[in-house]
């Protein structure tokens, strides 16, 4: 009971500590019309947010202190009274201390359909009493969290921690791309919407509308389906056939997904089995870890030629088995080839009919890759029943 208690303070300190610094920024920002303008800045609040919680994270289960700045009574009142100060020195004198705050926590944490101003006003301050109490506690009557193990910060490679650190910089940078600017916002959703509903000819006008810059459009959004989102890789081929001719198309889609392949399975590197195990599920990774031990080398191969079977996932697998890099690279680019020329063929000579060739190509494949993995055991089977009959 007594550590629970203990996870909740330091938690509620660490997001009150960086609430306020994503406040100041905010206000900082604003003051930059052409910025205001082009951009919404209330969402530095919801990043600043979730940077507490990969840095609570990092501190808790990895153990390091360094980035537990809540535990630090120092740094903890200069941060706070900084950003303070300036949240009240930008709201007093544009006589907006009771709207503004206000009307950017309550954007930056999704409250607008929820509550009024009055309504947010009322949980700011039931919010500031009750992280200014926890930030207290938290660096003076509060023991402070260890954890000890092979995973422990102090104990990680110099490149496994810049790693970690430039994943969540990346993710974050894009993540506030995505959410303060309404442009860019709407063509992402445009984008998951037409391969999310597999619609080929909707996604190849959609990357038209980019011009000269539609290959590389097409190049990231196949690597961060690759990376991320579970939506549909053959969409994006079928499309590049039709746009660009099958043969380059083909090389576009190919290049594109090996690129994503090769950052999921250095991630994994980088990030290690328990993070990956939280990512992907501990039981589909055990899972794979089993496939990987019963066919080896050979795995990765059978697995990319199953169009069915999660791009994504395999190559996180991949990560945290001792299969080198270039087994993964030639076992993945041999494996996606037939699909990815296929798809590109028939994008370019068959748009019409892509669901129903996907889907009966899907099923060929597997038969003929379920087949090759059965084929031994009814040989070995065969032969044990005839030795019987001797």
């Amino acid at each position: 009971m007594i550590n629970i208690m203990n996870i909740v303070i330091r938690l509620a300190a660490a997001l009150f500590l960086f609430f306020l610094i994503g406040m100041a920024l905010d206000l900082i920002i604003i003051q930059s019309t052409w910025i205001d303008m082009r951009f919404d800045s209330e969402y530095f609040i919801t990043i600043s947010i979730l940077t507490c919680l990969w840095f609570y994270f990092l501190s808790v289960f990895l153990n390091a202190k360094k980035f537990a700045y809540w535990e630090s009574k120092r740094k903890s009142i200069v941060i706070s009274i900084l950003s303070i100060a300036i949240i009240l020195f930008f709201t007093i004198k544009d006589g907006s201390f009771t709207i503004i705050p206000a009307y950017a926590a309550r954007k930056a944490l999704f409250l607008e359909d929820v509550l009024s101003l009055d309504g947010m006003n009322n949980l700011l301050i039931i919010m500031f009493v009750l992280g200014l109490t926890a930030l207290v506690f938290s660096f003076s009557k509060v023991p402070k969290l260890q954890k000890k193990g092979p995973n422990n910060w102090n104990n990680l490679s110099r490149l496994r921690k810049f790693g970690m650190m430039f994943l969540f910089g990346i993710i974050t940078f894009f993540l506030l791309l995505y959410l303060g600017q309404g442009e860019i916002q709407d063509s992402i959703n445009k984008s998951i919407s037409f391969l999310k509903d597999a619609d080929v000819l909707g996604f190849k006008d959609y990357l038209l509308s980019f011009g000269p810059l539609a290959v590389v459009v097409s190049a990231l959004l196949m690597v961060f389906q690759s990376i991320i989102a579970p939506l549909p890789a053959f969409v994006i081929t079928f499309a590049n056939g039709l746009l660009f001719g099958w043969v380059f198309g083909a090389v576009l889609s190919w290049s594109s997904a090996m690129l994503g392949a090769i950052i999921c399975f250095y991630i994994a590197k980088f990030l290690g089995r328990p993070v990956v195990e939280k990512m992907v599920t501990k039981k589909a990774l055990s899972w794979w870890d089993q496939f990987f031990a019963k066919y080896g080398k050979q795995a990765v191969f059978i697995a990319r030629l199953l169009p069915i079977v999660s791009f994504d996932l395999v190559s996180y697998a991949a990560g945290v088995t001792s299969i080198s890099f270039w087994q993964f690279f030639w076992a993945t680019g041999l494996g996606q080839l037939p699909a990815t020329i296929l798809y590109s063929y028939l994008g370019q000579n068959a748009t019409s009919t892509v669901k129903i060739l996907f889907f009966m190509f899907t099923i060929v494949i597997a038969l003929a890759v379920i087949g090759m993995i059965i084929r031994p055991k009814w040989k070995a089977k065969g032969k044990s029943k005839q030795g019987d009959h001797l």
